[in-house]
């Protein structure tokens, strides 16, 4: 597998600084923040009076967190969020999360407000994306505003890059990790900016995490396809890089360029479930591509009191999956083999206009407009020894909708928001024989419509009392998802049949919550109840084969309930609990990826003003894989202990101590997740 290079650091690093030294010196610069504010997806409503937090159900993983729990990755940094189930997708090797019992097709993932989710079949594995260039990721859940756009049925994830706010600014980090086996990762990145004026800044850099594999756990049983110690065939690497221009030229205006680029290769490591009972088998995959690159201009231009912001993107996506013959990983004769190539890319433009309407009205319009193409070909095989012809899909979303912040008093907010969304295919084909040497048109799905509204308020109970808090929260609304084209056309290798006829998906949202303190401590609960309509499952039709289908409502319900207590000096402790019970929309079937309790419990000590140290339990009740119910999971609790010494006003080193009792646990069955690890970093920034 090949590896990024070592000295990639360098190159990034030399040019950045001979920028700064050429451009910075003596240059006149104002204090900014570091958080890319222009990436925010939802702004503040300007009127007054208010007294209000901005967003209604959301929560944010700032850079420190990432930074103190060593998460490398966009997938590992979700976890610590309340409400979000993460999960590993078995044979595709991917990390994703649920939202609420939301799966990531019916949620939208962005990097600075821009959709980056894959447009085949709306996922993105979550590990391919390094956190070392984000300043935030912020999660809304549910309720989140309607300029979010479409498809976000269940929510919206965030990521937002970093900025920088003085002449230099620099943050390198080099780390290694390892089990009982030895080393078996290595990571890092070099990020680098500069502030060169009131008006122009720049940064860019780089990270990566290579890994040959992982340990697993000293209690895992072997099996025939996987013996004790290191995890076969699950080697990774992953290069992030990004480069990101702006342009300030007045205090309420501000352009930006970005690019984003995802190269990688992953293999998959093989089922070591019990195939006699799953009736699951052994599949040998590998990806020597996983690729993506985003290409965005981002402006935001002061009207009046208000402002026009625009987004402007394209969004690439290439990767190759590789299926062998057996554990050899070297022929692709036999009738599952295959070597398939997806080359995929969105477009898009989004426009907002905000303005106060008058001193108690702030409003809202926007449109947003996404073409999704996916093309995909097999290559040539042992067992086909040609390239077959490319075959084409092309899929259109149009919306519109207008959003009201109405302050009806210092203390209460009431937010109303409409948007109608539209979902048209342009083009669909299939291959006419096995041979997959000639292509044909598939019926083109009818064009689709959807509706989506919603009401929020928000009551600040403390206001007369000049607390700020608590605040209680209530809200209702609907949100759609229009199925994907691998929804509608995957055959998913002869297993399943396309349905031309699949209609989108309504989710009607409902929450009540209350955030505030109680002394020093800090709080949040809220209570949700959620019915997805006409929702969208895998419908059995015949023995091994399977369709999409709407097939009635589901049901996502549950309490997300969060707590930081200050134990004494120098000690705080956090406590995160998450209830979640689903139903599916048709009898007989359960739902997969989500247990029914999930939790968390920190706590952090500060040594001195140079030491810090940390430890968490993470568990979760058992869970099922498919909605047969014939692959469970059984529940976990995991351990970590962590620690942070600066050693320098720039310079520290972290490290920690994952699955510190070595638990043999899984979140796919399957599919063993990592035995006691540690992991070492050292970091400087300025």
């Amino acid at each position: 597998m090949p590896t990024l290079p070592r000295s990639f650091c360098l190159r990034p690093v030399a040019a950045l600084i001979l920028l700064y030294s050429t451009f910075a010196h003596g240059a006149d610069t104002p204090a900014t923040s570091d958080i890319f504010q222009l990436g925010e997806i939802e702004v503040n409503a300007s009127v007054e009076p208010s007294t209000i937090t901005r967003g209604f159900s959301e929560e944010t993983v700032t850079e420190q967190s990432m930074q103190s729990n060593q998460t490398l990755d966009v997938g590992q940094a979700l976890s610590h969020v309340t409400g979000i189930s993460p999960t590993l997708t078995g044979q595709r090797s991917e990390s994703q999360v649920y939202i609420r019992g939301f799966n990531q097709n019916q949620v939208t993932l962005n990097v600075d407000g821009i959709p980056i989710y894959v447009p085949y079949d709306g996922n993105v594995d979550l590990s391919r994306l390094l956190t070392p260039n984000l300043s935030e990721i912020v999660v809304t859940k549910g309720l989140g505003s309607l300029m979010y756009g479409p498809n976000n049925m269940g929510g919206t994830i965030n990521l937002i890059t970093k900025r920088p706010d003085k002449p230099l600014t620099m943050d390198v980090s080099e780390g290694i990790s390892g089990g009982r086996n030895g080393i078996n990762s290595t990571f890092g990145s070099a990020q680098l900016g500069s502030r060169i004026n009131d008006q122009w800044y720049i940064t860019g850099g780089v990270a990566y995490d290579n890994s040959t594999g992982f340990p697993l756990s000293s209690s895992f049983t072997p099996v025939a396809a996987q013996p004790a110690g290191t995890r076969l065939n699950a080697a990774s690497d992953v290069g992030n890089y990004n480069l990101k221009i702006g342009f300030t030229p007045r205090a309420t205006d501000e352009y930006a360029f970005g690019i984003n680029t995802v190269h990688s290769t992953k293999q998959d490591a093989p089922y070591t479930g019990n195939t006699t009972v799953t009736g699951q088998k052994v599949a040998y995959w590998d990806w020597p591509q996983w690729d993506k690159q985003s290409y965005y201009f981002i402006g935001n231009t002061g009207i009046g009191e208000g402002y026009l912001k625009s987004r402007v993107y394209l969004d690439k996506f290439i990767n190759q999956l590789d299926s062998y013959d057996n554990a050899s990983y070297t022929t692709t004769a036999r009738p599952y083999a295959f070597n398939s190539q997806y080359d995929d890319h969105s477009s898009g433009v989004n426009l907002e206009l905000g303005e106060p309407v008058s001193n108690a009205h702030f409003v809202k319009v926007a449109g947003f407009y996404k073409d999704d193409v996916h093309t995909e070909v097999q290559l040539p095989s042992n067992k086909q020894p040609y390239e077959s012809p490319w075959l084409n899909f092309e899929a259109r979303t149009y919306s519109a909708g207008i959003e009201d912040t109405w302050k009806l008093s210092k203390s209460t907010e009431l937010v109303m928001g409409y948007r109608h969304d539209r979902h048209e295919f342009d083009q669909a084909q299939g291959y006419t024989n096995n041979a997959d040497t000639a292509i044909m048109a598939q019926p083109i799905a009818s064009p689709a419509d959807a509706d989506n509204w919603q009401l929020t308020v928000k009551q600040d109970l403390g206001t007369s009392l000049g607390t700020g808090d608590p605040i209680i929260r209530a809200g209702i609304g609907q949100k759609t998802r229009f199925p994907g084209i691998k929804d509608i056309y995957s055959y998913s290798l002869g297993a399943s049949i396309p349905n031309p006829s699949l209609g989108p998906e309504h989710a009607l949202n409902r929450e009540i919550g209350v955030a505030g303190r109680l002394g020093s401590a800090s709080y949040d609960a809220a209570l949700f109840w959620d019915s997805i309509d006409n929702a969208i499952q895998s419908v059995s039709v015949s023995p091994g084969l399977s369709q999409n289908q709407n097939v009635g409502t589901a049901t996502n319900n549950g309490l997300d309930l969060s707590l930081k207590v200050p134990l004494a000096q120098n000690w705080l402790s956090t406590f995160n609990y998450s209830y979640l019970n689903r139903t599916l929309g048709t009898a007989g079937l359960v739902p997969t990826g989500t247990p029914n309790n999930r939790g968390a419990v920190s706590v952090t000590w500060l040594a001195s003003d140079a030491v810090e140290f940390s430890a968490d339990v993470q568990g979760n009740s058992s869970l099922q894989t498919t909605t047969n119910g014939l692959e469970p999971v059984a529940g976990s609790v995991v351990t970590n202990l962590r620690f942070t010494e600066h050693l320098s006003k720039e310079l520290s080193i972290n490290g920690g101590i994952y699955n510190l009792l070595d638990q043999n646990y899984e979140l796919t069955q399957g599919f063993p997740m990592p035995g006691r690890t540690a992991k070492i970093a050292l970091n400087y920034h300025l």
